[in-house]
């Protein structure tokens, strides 16, 4: 009965090396899944990339920080393909985990990150703790989410057990009540509680002390595996 912390972290802002001195404050190990343009967002330079990979696992985000659902043929293959190529070149070892920006993908995205040769795939889908999917789907995002939208996110993805089961929360949308409360059920059944976020969000809406303390409550837990997200894959 595995029980895994990991954490992820989105779109390779500069402000990611801010994230990366509290993970290693808190020794959390974490995947940063960085594309190579975002025109949304500042991204790191290719040396920042180098650099932050001695550390922590990069894993693949597109070339162009697009949504993969909207594009087919040789336009799907060049995001992809053409981000496993960069980051090889860039990193200098096969990249192993992606993450399709804004979570959206469907089964001609799924097959072609496989066909390019990588090995596992994050959602962006909250409240879940499961470690027996192909898809690794998240427990909570470093945001104010409400207590309706965390409603809304399971309903429209028909996820009924998990609406159920977060239900007994209360509900809340309280972080760190929702954080005891996953953590107490894998303390009991196994699993894997995932965090996820993006650096210019926590800074844009003032989040690094809450996050701080949170990373902190997540560390040193006794029979935790604290693992990135490329480490999934072998589970």
């Amino acid at each position: 009965m595995d029980k895994i912390i990991t954490t992820s972290w989105d779109d390779g802002h500069p402000l990611d090396f801010r994230l990366a001195e509290l993970l290693h404050k808190y020794n959390l190990k974490a995947t940063f899944y960085i594309p190579k343009h975002n025109p949304q967002n500042v991204v790191m330079g290719e040396h920042d990339v180098h650099l932050l990979s001695k550390t922590f696992e990069i894993g693949g985000h597109t070339l162009n920080h697009v949504n993969l659902t909207r594009l087919n043929g040789n336009a799907l293959k060049e995001q992809i393909d053409g981000c496993y190529n960069w980051l090889t070149a860039v990193v200098g070892q096969k990249p192993v985990s992606f993450c399709p920006p804004f979570g959206a993908f469907n089964n001609t995205v799924l097959r072609a990150v496989s066909h390019a040769g990588f090995k596992t795939i994050r959602s962006t889908q909250l409240l879940s703790t499961s470690s027996q999917q192909l898809v690794a789907h998240t427990t909570l995002q470093m945001y104010k989410h409400t207590t309706l939208t965390y409603a809304k996110h399971l309903i429209k993805r028909a996820r009924v057990n998990d609406l159920a089961f977060w239900l007994l929360s209360g509900p809340t949308c309280d972080l760190f009540k929702l954080v005891d409360f996953y953590l107490c059920d894998i303390d009991k059944n196994g699993g894997c509680f995932h965090l996820w976020g993006h650096s210019w969000e926590i800074e844009k809406f003032n989040l690094w002390v809450k996050l701080e303390s949170l990373l902190q409550h997540l560390s040193q837990r006794e029979g935790y595996h604290y693992v990135a997200n490329a480490e999934l894959a072998k589970r």
